[in-house]
């Protein structure tokens, strides 16, 4: 739905984020090495370092002649762990594991979604929130398969696909769509189906799809829910807002996703995509109550961080024009329904 961003302390740069709607997850190079972190057991883009010694090929060489070295593998943030039953977790997941046991057929799941070459299963170094087959299910995680590989989700991370309740036209809810989700506005609903409005690609899509298709908002924030992100964890980016997507809640923290990719000197950010952070540092994004044309609001653009204000709205408020204070061009022409915040009322609009 938006541009994923590579950040450093002192360069921003830009790259496509392996997340294809209708297409699936793309290559991307491993994250940043950082010594610290346990060795990645998964394969790597990487070429291999060159052997440090090589047996001798002479048909007298000497019995102790050693072996050539292995090379070095790379290092950094281990995302997967494949276990002995074949199912690929998520290594790195710090929050909360168990959850209701999912009983539908399918559920929705924070689902992993990069893939790298010569691998056959996704990773979970970037995920998203996508409808899955069940497989089986408990109190701690669900299983599903795809295109032969399987994998497991924490229970808390997992929601059931059932009819939402009290679904009524002119609603916002999450709705299934390409292999992925999107933010859509209800158009129809009736005792089977639901149409959903969204827009993709420019241009307005309606999709008729079966009411176990579509997943409500959690309020006030919960899985699913849009916010800005500030992070008070010492970073060079103290006033900085981050566009994001809430996966789960737990007491006072949160586990968010954000499309910008840390590098060195952001502290436990660098390398992940899924970050731990006080609720009291999220601004929730109702997209029920869609801006209009004027209004200030609070965005994340690869360039310029926060305030801007409301240029055109298309569709109702799935999709946005912004103008900023520089007047310059912004690096993306539209953004998307839950990356545009109303302006907090001690910031001022942009000029």
């Amino acid at each position: 739905m938006s541009y994923a961003k590579l950040v450093s302390p002192t360069i921003v740069a830009s790259f496509a984020l392996a997340v294809a709607a209708c297409g699936g997850p793309a290559a991307e190079n491993p994250p940043p090495a950082d010594p610290a972190k346990a060795t990645s057991p998964t394969p790597s883009d990487a070429p291999s370092a060159a052997p440090t010694a090589t047996p001798s090929a002479a048909p007298e060489a000497k019995p102790e002649a050693k072996p050539a070295a292995e090379p070095e593998k790379p290092k950094g943030l281990v995302h997967d762990v494949d276990g002995p039953d074949g199912i690929r977790r998520w290594a790195l997941w710090d929050g909360p594991k168990t959850g209701a046991v999912i009983t539908t057929p399918k559920a929705w799941v924070v689902a992993p979604n990069l893939g790298r070459l010569g691998e056959t299963k996704d990773s979970f170094g970037a995920v998203r929130i996508k409808l899955v087959t069940v497989a089986k299910a408990d109190a701690n995680e669900v299983v599903y398969e795809e295109r032969g590989n399987k994998y497991a989700v924490p229970a808390a991370l997992a929601r059931p696909a059932a009819p939402p309740k009290g679904l009524k036209k002119g609603a916002f809810a999450i709705c299934n769509f390409g292999q992925s989700h999107w933010v859509g506005r209800i158009e129809a609903v009736d005792a089977k189906t639901a149409t959903c409005a969204l827009r993709f690609m420019k241009k307005l899509r309606k999709e008729k799809l079966p009411l176990d298709e579509v997943l409500a908002f959690e309020t006030p924030i919960g899985m699913g829910s849009h916010v800005m992100v500030r992070f008070a964890d010492g970073g060079p980016d103290a006033e900085t807002s981050y566009a994001g997507q809430v996966f789960t809640v737990s007491g006072e923290d949160a586990w968010v996703t954000v499309e910008t990719q840390f590098g060195n000197g952001y502290g436990a950010r660098e390398g992940r995509r899924v970050h731990k952070v006080k609720t009291a540092n999220l601004t929730p994004i109702d997209v029920s109550k869609p801006l209009t044309v004027g209004a200030p609001c609070l965005t994340e653009d690869v360039v310029r961080f926060g305030a801007c204000t409301v240029k055109q709205v298309f569709d109702g408020g799935l999709g946005y024009v912004l103008t900023f204070k520089d007047n310059e061009k912004p690096f993306q022409e539209e953004w998307d329904l839950g990356t545009v915040a109303p302006l907090p009322k001690e910031a001022k609009p942009a000029k």
